[in-house]
C-alpha cells in the first residue's frame, strides 16, 4: 500500500496544469481507499469564503448546496473552520449525524474529509464517502488520505503559484500594451514582458537608446513603440537604414547639404537630422556607419550640433537617437570599424530583443495571429504545426510571417500542410558543411532535431497532456518528461 502511494504521489507531483493534477489526485485517492465518490477543493488563500478550484468523481461539486447534503456541506465546513480532520467508518452510529435526514436520504455510511494544508494554512479539503458498505473506511485508510493530501498540497502550491505567475505576466503584459499602445508587440514570454517593461520605463527619457537583436526579431517595432509612447509622439519618425547607401552619400542624408558642396547638389538639402526635428530618429544597421562618420554623429549626440555638407553654418539638433543592429559591436571595436567613444555615446540604455528559438511559448500566439492575418480561414494540419514548434527559425518572426503567408498562397484547400512549406522546413536539418565536430556532433544535430520534432507533434495531438503525449509515443513518462526539458519545450504551448 505505501508504494501505491508513493506511486500515486509521483504522479500528483509530476503534473504541472492545475486541472490535470486535481484529476490524478481525485482518482488516486478514490482507487486508494475504494471510495464510492469524492472531491477537491481549493480555497482562495486571501479569502476564506471563496472557492478557486474544484474537481469531483461521482459526485457534482454542485449537489453540496442542495439541502440533502446537509451534513456532507457540515463536514467540509468544520474542516475548513477547524483545519481539524474528519473520520467515521460508518456516520449512522455517530449520534450527532446519524439521526440527520440528509444522512438517512442518502444512506452515508463511511466518510473520510482530510484539510489540505500548507505553511500553517488550510489551502483546501479532499472529501470522501461510500454509501455501499459501512467500515470501508478504517483509521490506516484516514492515514493514507492524510500522508497523500501532503503530496496534494505541495503540488496544488506548486501549480497555484505557476498559475498566478502566469497570471501575473499575461496581466502585465495586457498593462503595459494598454498603457503603452505595444499592440504591434506580440509575446507573452518573459522575455518579452521584461523587454516591454523595460521600454515603458525609457520611453518618455531624452536618452539615447541601443536596441540589439538578430534579424528579424522586431528592432523596429520597439523603436516605433519607444517613439510613440515618448512625448515626441506628434513630432516625426524618421527610420533610416545606414547599410543601404553608399559611404559616399550617407553623410550627405544624415546631415543634408548645401548647393555646389558637390557635383550634382543643384540645390539645398535637408538631411534625416533636419526631418526628424522634435522628434525620433532611428539609426537602423548603425554598425555600417565608417570610423570619419561615427566621429561627426558623435559630436550630434554629445552636443547636438551639426553642419550641412560644404556648409558653415552650426546647426542645432533637437533629435531623440535611437540605434539598432544585429552586429557584435564589442568585436568590431576590437577590429576598429566602430570607435570605443562612439559605442560608449549609443549605449546609454540597451534593449537586448532574444530570438523567436529563446521565446518559444510565443510560437503559438505568433501563429496564430499570422494565420489570422494571411489565412483567409485556412488552419493548419497537425504535422505542419508540429514541424512549424519545432523549428529554430533563424530568421525570426520576419521568417515566420512569410512561411505562413507563403503557405497560405500556395495551399489549395483549407488545411495548410508540410508540403507547402519552403525548402528550409522540409528538411531542417543544416547541411553536413555547416556543422561543426564532425560526424558524431552532426549526428546529435539531426537526432535532437528530429525528437523535438516528434514530441511536440505528441504534445499537439495529447492537447499538452504529457502523460497522454508520453503514451502516444511509447515512452515511459519521466523519459518523456526529461527529454522534453532537455529540448526546451514548453507544454503550455500546445493546449487547445
Amino acid at each position: 500500500m505505501l508504494a501505491r502511494l508513493l506511486e500515486l504521489g509521483k504522479r500528483v507531483l509530476a503534473e504541472s496544469d492545475l486541472d490535470r493534477m486535481l484529476t490524478a489526485a481525485i482518482d488516486g485517492v478514490i482507487e486508494l481507499c475504494g471510495a464510492e465518490r469524492g472531491m477537491i477543493l481549493l480555497f482562495d488563500p486571501g479569502d476564506t469564503d471563496e472557492v478557486v478550484v474544484e474537481t469531483a468523481r461521482n459526485l457534482e461539486c454542485e449537489d453540496i448546496e442542495r439541502p440533502e447534503f446537509e451534513v456532507s456541506r457540515s463536514i467540509l465546513e468544520r474542516v475548513r473552520t477547524t483545519g481539524e480532520p474528519f473520520w467515521h467508518p460508518n456516520v449512522l452510529e455517530d449520534p450527532k449525524l446519524g439521526h440527520k435526514a440528509s444522512v438517512l436520504r442518502l444512506l452515508i455510511l463511511s466518510v473520510i474529509c482530510q484539510p489540505i494544508r500548507h505553511g500553517g494554512q488550510t489551502l483546501g479539503v479532499v472529501y470522501l464517502d461510500n454509501r455501499s458498505a459501512e467500515g470501508v473506511f478504517t483509521a490506516e485508510t484516514a492515514r493514507l488520505v492524510e500522508s497523500f493530501s501532503e503530496f496534494i498540497s505541495l503540488a496544488a502550491r506548486n501549480a497555484l503559484d505557476r498559475r498566478q505567475l502566469a497570471q501575473r505576466i499575461c496581466d502585465l503584459s495586457a498593462e503595459l500594451r494598454e498603457r503603452y499602445d505595444f499592440e504591434a508587440i506580440l509575446g507573452h514570454d518573459p522575455r518579452m514582458v521584461e523587454v516591454l517593461r523595460l521600454v515603458g520605463r525609457i520611453a518618455d527619457s531624452e536618452a539615447t537608446v541601443l536596441i540589439r537583436g538578430e534579424s528579424g526579431t522586431g528592432k523596429e517595432l520597439i523603436a516605433r513603440a519607444l517613439h510613440f509612447n515618448s512625448r515626441r509622439r506628434t513630432r516625426p519618425f524618421v527610420p533610416v537604414n545606414c547599410g543601404a547607401l553608399p559611404e559616399n552619400l550617407l553623410e550627405s542624408e544624415l546631415f543634408g547639404h548645401v548647393r555646389g558642396a558637390f557635383t550634382g547638389a543643384v540645390r539645398d538639402h535637408a538631411g534625416w537630422f533636419e526631418r526628424a526635428e522634435g522628434g525620433t530618429l532611428l539609426l537602423d544597421e548603425v554598425a555600417e556607419l565608417t570610423p570619419p562618420l561615427q566621429v561627426k554623429l558623435l559630436r550630434v549626440l554629445e552636443n547636438g550640433e551639426y553642419s550641412r555638407v560644404g556648409g558653415s553654418q552650426i546647426r542645432s539638433a533637437n533629435v531623440r537617437v535611437v540605434a539598432a543592429t544585429n552586429r557584435d559591436l564589442e568585436a568590431l571595436v576590437k577590429e576598429g570599424r566602430v570607435r570605443q567613444d562612439f559605442l560608449y555615446r549609443l549605449n546609454v540604455v540597451e534593449v537586448r530583443l532574444p530570438a523567436l528559438r529563446e521565446r518559444r511559448s510565443d510560437l503559438p500566439l505568433l501563429i496564430r495571429h499570422f494565420l489570422a492575418r494571411f489565412g483567409g480561414g485556412k488552419r493548419l494540419g497537425a504535422e505542419a504545426e508540429a514541424r512549424l514548434l519545432a523549428y529554430d527559425w533563424p530568421g525570426n518572426i520576419r521568417e515566420l510571417q512569410n512561411v505562413i503567408q507563403r503557405a497560405v498562397l500556395l495551399s489549395e484547400g483549407p488545411e495548410i500542410e508540410v508540403r507547402h512549406f519552403p525548402e528550409a522546413l522540409l528538411c531542417p536539418q543544416p547541411a553536413p558543411a555547416e556543422l561543426p565536430g564532425g560526424f558524431r556532433e552532426a549526428k546529435q544535430r539531426v537526432v535532437e532535431r528530429f525528437e523535438r520534432e516528434y514530441l511536440s507533434r505528441c504534445l499537439r495531438e495529447a492537447g499538452g497532456n504529457i502523460s497522454q503525449a508520453a503514451r502516444t509515443a511509447g515512452i515511459d513518462y519521466k523519459n518523456f518528461y526529461n527529454k522534453m526539458q532537455q529540448l526546451g519545450i514548453d507544454p503550455a504551448g500546445f493546449k487547445g
